[in-house]
């Protein structure tokens, strides 16, 4: 009698154990569900609640960031602005930031002053600073933001591959369509 009863306790006790293993198994399948979602889905900032300004850095050699800081925090508008210094001998004619690297990546602001074939502006002039501003609210959350391309007045072309063929890919779209225009209107822009 008395092994009966140590055996039924022992029968709950590990049925017990197993629901319990059971349970804690499907809430930490979800919870790892939940945070893979939000690593598969990365937000953007939520402008108004930025306190501080994300890391930013450069990979190209001789463009250095000078500073970051929050511009309009604690409103919708909230950006950063991002110093850049050339140091270069040549004129900066276009350059790239993104947000984040790999799988959670986002276009930032890009600016191609080749676009115009008959008249290329200059971005950052060489031996200077340009200041640049961001909206937090198209920025990545979490990420850092990278100087990722940059192409030079003597024609080479620094960078990611990927963020330089968009680039260049985005002029040469641009520049036909607008030959296309100026075909229709006769020559005319």
């Amino acid at each position: 009698m008395h092994t009966s009863k140590t055996l039924k306790r022992l029968l709950l006790l590990s049925s017990f154990l197993v629901l319990s293993a059971v349970i804690a198994a499907g809430v930490y399948t979800q919870a790892s569900k939940s945070q893979k979602k939000q690593k598969d889905h990365p937000r953007t900032y939520e402008a108004a609640k930025v306190t501080e300004a994300p890391e930013v850095r450069s990979d190209i050699k001789g463009l250095d960031i000078a500073g970051v800081s929050l511009l309009h925090q604690g409103t919708p508008e909230a950006a950063i602005t991002i110093d850049v210094i050339n140091n270069r001998d040549e004129d900066v004619m276009a350059v790239d930031f993104v947000a984040g690297k790999g799988k959670s990546t986002s276009g930032g602001i890009a600016m191609d002053g080749l676009l115009q074939e008959d008249n290329p502006s200059v971005i950052i002039p060489r031996h200077s600073l340009k200041t640049f501003t961001w909206n937090l609210g198209s920025i990545l959350e979490g990420e850092t933001i990278f100087l990722a391309v940059a192409v030079f007045s003597d024609g080479k072309e620094e960078g990611d591959k990927r963020f330089l063929n968009a680039l260049k890919k985005s002029r040469i779209q641009y520049q036909e369509r607008r030959r296309e225009e100026k075909a229709k209107n006769g020559g005319q822009q």
